[in-house]
């Protein structure tokens, strides 16, 4: 708790010790004499995109970053893109068109990067397999083939957790290290694994544009930890406010989700289970949408029979409570007690109806 506090301390004073700096990226397309070449970035939770001219084939970008940051190169007309971590001052890139012979210089954080994309590639590729194995399973109903699919997602997570831990270790000082945390344990919440990777980085990925984002969303991701006592206010689908607070007195699960969203649409007929073995008994469940279209709510929620009640402010990601409460990724949940406070996050498949059978066995 000490190291974590101590942690907190150096990334937030660090904010007026990290200056952005110059940089200027000059680039060459050697099969490519013009068109447009884009290069962007996220700066304060916004894209930014910057754009110029072919002129015989080379480029120039000039501006301001801080050390590390992320940023991609996209080319007019061509679907793959380049990314690389910037850092002040000249940093040379020449490439083919189709972006596979590429040569960066002029960065010291792009070998990180690149070892993380071999990582990670792997990791991607079996994942891929596995969803369409899933995808069949679940087309022909078959239960046998359902849990070897399981059983292969869970090896496959534990062979990513050991790939994040491996490498953090190993590049403990880069702002790659903090950056790949918040891509498999922040946008996944997975906020124990973060506890314990945030220790193992030194000063220099800390005080990184990432490592000080990650002190930030944990900030904020504590207003739905354990022990928290959230609370909103938000319209239902006939346009009446409904407050969290109001469902007091009873369990409530506050699961937010999407129609678009593939994974939200599987789990909801296990919440459906859930939701009719125990309301009966003291079980409510709150649907926050990230739905920006109406009709497409509506029509989710009527498909899948999910007969409780839904609020949303139909802003997509862009709603405030998104922002508020860190959401990341969907599905997310947390399940609150009759007082208000959360206490279980993320609950799905045998995990929410093992929880709430051991709720309403006491």
């Amino acid at each position: 708790m000490k190291r974590l506090l101590a942690i907190a301390l150096l990334c937030s004073s660090a904010a007026y010790a990290q200056k952005k700096e110059a940089f200027v990226l000059k680039g060459t397309i050697k099969d490519r004499p013009s068109g447009k070449v884009y290069l962007g970035h996220t700066e304060n939770k916004k894209q930014v995109l910057d754009s110029t001219m072919l002129q015989n084939g080379q480029f120039s970008f000039s501006g301001k970053t801080s050390s590390g940051q992320f940023y991609f190169l996209r080319f007019e007309g061509v679907r793959n893109g380049y990314s690389f971590f910037a850092d002040k001052g000249t940093m040379t890139f020449t490439a083919d068109s189709e972006l596979k012979d590429v040569t960066l210089t002029g960065t010291p954080h792009q070998a990180a990067y690149k070892a993380w994309n071999e990582a990670w590639s792997v990791i991607h590729t079996k994942a891929g397999t596995l969803y369409q194995k899933l995808d069949a399973a679940e087309k022909s109903k078959d239960s046998v083939a359902r849990a070897d699919v399981k059983k292969g997602f869970d090896e496959l997570g534990e062979e990513m957790d050991t790939a994040v831990f491996r490498f953090v270790r190993k590049y403990a000082a880069s702002p790659v290290a903090p950056w790949v945390i918040i891509s498999r344990y922040i946008d996944y919440p997975a906020p124990e694994k973060v506890d314990m990777l945030m220790p193992v980085l030194k000063p220099a990925a800390l005080n990184s544009v990432y490592g000080k984002q990650i002190v930030e969303m944990k900030a904020i991701a504590a207003k739905t930890g354990i022990g928290a006592r959230p609370d909103f206010a938000l319209a239902d689908t006939a346009g009446n406010i409904v407050k969290l607070s109001s469902y007091k007195g009873k369990y409530v699960l506050v699961d937010f989700w999407a129609s678009w969203c593939g994974p939200c649409r599987r789990e909801n007929p296990n919440v459906v289970a859930a939701f009719n073995r125990y309301n009966g008994k003291g079980f409510e469940v709150l649907g926050v949408t990230l739905d920006t279209k109406r009709d497409a709510w509506l029509a989710a929620i009527a498909k899948d029979g999910l007969a409780w009640v839904h609020v949303g402010d139909l802003k997509g990601w862009k709603s405030d409570i998104v922002e508020e409460y860190g959401i990341r990724s969907v599905p997310t949940n947390f399940l609150l007690d009759p007082s208000g406070k959360v206490i279980a996050k993320d609950l799905r498949a045998e995990a929410l109806q093992e929880k709430l059978a051991e709720l309403f066995a006491q």
